[in-house]
């Protein structure tokens, strides 16, 4: 078998491909577990992670005209022209914004009320200023700027936790709260993109799917898994190798379990699927990118929920978008994905509606981090905090969440003046606790799924301050 430790954390969770499945772990221990059973209705999380470090400080542009003189200032020669943004009508502050031209759908779904940006979020141990930042005593989360790092940090929420200990994500966490499975055994996390961390939890791993319908898909699967570990114990129906390195029975083990999930899942799907007339093929050329085929399977599963598993009420999704690593022609290559997500989400967010689902499913978004404010000469660096994105029925769209940053390289949440990196102002576990309440964890269980959630709860209360993206939030 010609796999080893550094293989496993490259292609598993902890590294820019996929989850934790390299280590045991034990599990949780939880008080009085909440099942698919306990809920009398269905709600679906849709996690996108722009795999590569996302130039967000591009995507969400001020549009003031003295902040914009700044940004175009500071951006130098990646800032775009006034001529080449969308404004939008925000509903929840006095200053103004835009989107790039060539994504004209997140503007309609901003002004349509679905679509809400997030500004300025990141990995942090603690609220901190740049005084505090440059405090040698002040904790960190390790390895800023690392992709790997920030990825599975952002995956995972443990800032302090050293990549190879990266086990379990915040999602596998509620799903381990939730009791994980259906009632037939399957997981309630899916994943189109491959193993991943945000899904993996102590109780199981995400069932994998490929994107499109193929007539033996998962013989691709086992296939992609041989071609990227060189195992021949990956053949097709070859897993009874048993090896003395417990990381390498680990990994095959939940392999097995994800690829035998998925043919069940498979099996479930197709005798509930609802196919929507929505067109995902943004250059109509008959064919669907991964990208857009990926997003027309969620769709699709999530119309099969009542056939899935004896009747799914939870359930969660992953897919992985790459390619945003600009460290030169970022015009070039941000403005085609942009474009590409933009006429996606849109697609997404009218097939939902199409097969009446909308109000239940909530999409954000995720990346290893936001990038430098200024230029190398043509793209942008590593930085920390940046901007998500977060669409759907229950989302209180038509706002700008979080604090936006003026921009000023000498201010008080910039990190390094140089590059321009922001100091987030809001941290995961404020962005995802949100979403997690909203899903239906309970209060009293955030710290199950976010280990370092006391640090943003203030005194007095029992989570942490809503960033405002839900109506029921308080």
């Amino acid at each position: 078998m010609r796999i080893n430790r550094r293989d496993l954390l490259l292609y598993s969770g902890s590294g820019i491909l996929g989850s934790g499945l390299m280590l045991p772990s034990y599990p949780l221990v939880l008080a009085d577990e909440k099942s698919q059973r306990d809920f009398d209705d269905y709600k679906a999380l849709v996690c996108v992670l722009f795999n590569g470090g996302i130039d967000s400080f591009n995507l969400l542009v001020p549009h003031d005209e003295s902040e914009y003189e700044r940004y175009a200032e500071v951006r130098s020669d990646l800032a775009y022209e006034r001529t080449e943004l969308l404004e939008l009508d925000s509903s929840n502050t006095d200053r103004r914004f835009s989107v790039p031209s060539m994504a004209p759908e997140l503007r309609e779904l901003f002004n349509d009320g679905d679509l809400a940006f997030l500004a300025n979020v990141g990995p942090l141990t603690q609220h901190m200023t740049r005084e505090q930042y440059l405090d040698e005593a002040t904790a960190k989360p390790l390895n800023l700027e690392s992709h790997s790092d920030q990825i599975a940090q952002w995956q995972s929420t443990n800032v302090l936790t050293p990549l190879s200990r990266q086990t379990v994500g915040w999602i596998g966490r509620v799903a381990d709260r939730f009791g994980s499975t259906l009632s037939n055994g399957l997981n309630m996390n899916i994943s189109m993109s491959g193993f991943n961390l945000v899904q993996t939890g102590e109780s199981g791993t995400p069932i994998l799917t490929p994107r499109r319908d193929k007539e033996d898909p998962f013989e691709v699967l086992h296939e992609q898994e041989y071609r990227r570990t060189g195992n021949e114990d990956f053949e097709l129906g070859r897993f009874d190798g048993r090896y003395d390195n417990i990381l390498q029975n680990e990994y095959l083990a939940r392999i097995k379990r994800s690829i035998e999930d998925a043919k069940n899942a498979n099996r479930d799907f197709r005798s509930g699927v609802k196919r929507p007339n929505t067109s995902f093929d943004r250059n109509a050329k008959g064919g669907l990118t991964a990208f857009e085929g990926s997003m027309k399977r969620v769709v699709e599963f999530i119309s099969a929920h009542l056939d899935f598993g004896g009747g799914a009420q939870r359930q969660t999704f992953f897919v992985n978008y790459g390619g945003w690593d600009n460290h030169e022609d970022l015009h070039k290559e941000f403005n085609r994905s942009i474009a590409e997500v933009s006429f996606v989400l849109k697609a997404f967010r009218d097939a939902l509606d199409e097969i009446g689902l909308l109000e239940n499913v909530v999409l954000f978004s995720a990346s290893d981090f936001g990038r430098t404010l200024t230029s190398n000469g043509g793209g942008s660096d590593h930085g920390w905090g940046g901007n998500a994105m977060i669409l759907g029925g229950p989302v209180q769209g038509k706002r700008v969440l979080g604090e936006y940053p003026d921009m000023d390289l000498q201010g008080d949440q910039v990190s390094n003046a140089d590059r321009g990196n922001f100091i987030p102002t809001t941290s995961l576990e404020e962005y995802f606790a949100d979403l997690a309440l909203w899903f239906g964890l309970d209060e009293e269980d955030l710290h199950l799924a976010f280990p370092n959630v006391d640090s943003f709860i203030p005194d007095g209360r029992t989570r942490p301050n809503s960033v405002g993206m839900f109506d029921s939030s308080a």
